[in-house]
């Protein structure tokens, strides 16, 4: 058995390493793109108003960036898997680029839907191959940490995008915003130049040297219509129901807190991410030694206890303990998930399974969204939270179908 010192041991470590060269790359220009998008989704309201837009018109321009993403991450998976991950992150990164400078030179309502239209499209290129990337750079037994360190820096751009770009806007206008927004997208595309993770999967022996399936791969025999990964199914069922649930807490906590007469609530929001963050770097530890089932299992409870708890809350200390389980539970399972979509699959088809993942996400937030506001005209905003408690019971049935045997094959 080789010692730590002893070369054998040498020769391994470094195939163990997290942090190399490609996945700091690839997490800072993930992380600038996704600041980028963090000031586009808190001041593009703002500015369809400015324009003379309507309110109703002003509130679908996520939900055109939101459906142009969705619908197209299947295609991006396949072109993933086809043509390797660097052309499409340095395509996608470089639209979004443009799409963004552009937006400050625009003034025309219609022209600006189709902008979103475009700026949606390159974002489910540029966020999906960033995050296949990252699953092909990092060492498989380490999926789960690596994953959940890559989400953290995304958590990081959610807390001082916003507060960043209002402060810009006080001073200076929508142009110089959006012009210094395009500056960091550029930013993440020299960056993203940089990286060479296509290479890493060439000597793997993992994919031919364009980035298709190579003839022997498992993944080679697959018909190329089928724009999702079948292995990859299950845990993105289970991230879709997640995600159902935990959407009427982002959409509906600040109306709850109005309605039982709650201020500070953004304290809230400051206890979530703070355990979000710090669930991250448990996570990857946690599941190497207890297993992948566990970590599902344990925090789909957890996450019941916290939806339900916020729900019977009557004052900020009671939401701020739930805020911190609600935030570590979320935090543990979509990285877990994402990790065992990608490791069940062929590294040949970690596009696709990267794309089956993101698409049940973004569905489950979108129809969330929707769906409890429907809800919310018939219940009262406390029943809410009791209601989005059961999803992550179905997400327990659904994960339990067949669990695999193997730690790191749960689902």
């Amino acid at each position: 058995m080789p010692t730590a010192g002893s070369p054998a041991s040498a020769r391994r470590a470094p195939a163990d390493r997290i942090w190399t060269a490609d996945f700091v790359k690839v997490t800072a220009a993930t992380t600038l793109v996704r600041t980028c998008t963090q000031v586009q989704i808190v001041t593009m309201p703002l500015f369809f108003y400015h324009l003379g837009s309507s309110h109703a018109l002003a509130g679908l321009s996520m939900t055109f960036f939101t459906l142009a993403a969705l619908l197209t991450r299947p295609f991006i998976g396949v072109s993933l898997d086809a043509y390797g991950r660097k052309p499409i992150f340095l395509i996608g990164t470089a639209v979004y680029m443009i799409s963004t400078f552009l937006y400050g030179f625009v003034a025309f309502i219609p022209a600006l839907i189709l902008l979103r239209i475009l700026h949606g499209i390159s974002f489910s290129a540029s966020s999906t191959a960033s995050s296949t990337i990252a699953s092909d750079v990092l060492p498989e037994r380490r999926m789960t940490e690596g994953l959940g360190y890559f989400g953290l820096f995304g958590t990081l751009a959610i807390a001082v995008a916003p507060t960043a770009a209002l402060s810009l806007l006080d001073t200076f206008s929508f142009t110089v915003l959006y012009s210094a927004t395009g500056a960091v997208a550029l930013i993440a595309l020299v960056i993203g130049a940089g990286i060479d993770s296509d290479k890493r999967r060439r000597s793997d022996g993992s994919a031919a040297g364009d980035g298709r399936p190579a003839a022997d791969a498992p993944g080679a025999a697959k018909p190329r219509w089928m724009m999702l990964e079948p292995r990859a199914v299950r845990p993105s069922a289970v991230v879709l129901f997640v995600s159902l649930s935990t959407s009427s807490v982002t959409v509906f906590l600040p109306t709850f807190a109005i309605s039982r007469n709650i201020e500070g609530i953004g304290l809230f929001y400051f206890v979530q991410a703070a355990a979000l963050a710090l669930s991250r770097f448990i996570v990857g530890r946690w599941s190497a030694r207890s297993g992948p089932n566990a970590i599902v299992i344990v925090n789909l409870i957890l996450l019941i206890i916290a939806l339900a708890g916020i729900g019977f809350s009557r004052s900020l200390w009671e939401l701020l303990g739930w805020a911190a389980l609600f935030g570590f539970a979320n935090g543990c399972l979509v990285p877990q998930l994402n990790a065992m979509a990608v490791t069940n699959a062929d590294p040949a088809d970690r596009g696709k399974a990267n794309a089956t993942f993101y698409v049940a996400l973004d569905f489950g937030i979108g129809v969330g969204a929707a769906g409890w506001g429907l809800a919310l005209e018939a219940l009262e905003m406390q029943w809410i939270f009791v209601l989005s408690a059961c999803l992550p019971v179905v997400a327990m049935a659904v994960f339990g179908i067949r669990r695999g045997t193997q730690t790191g094959q749960a689902c």
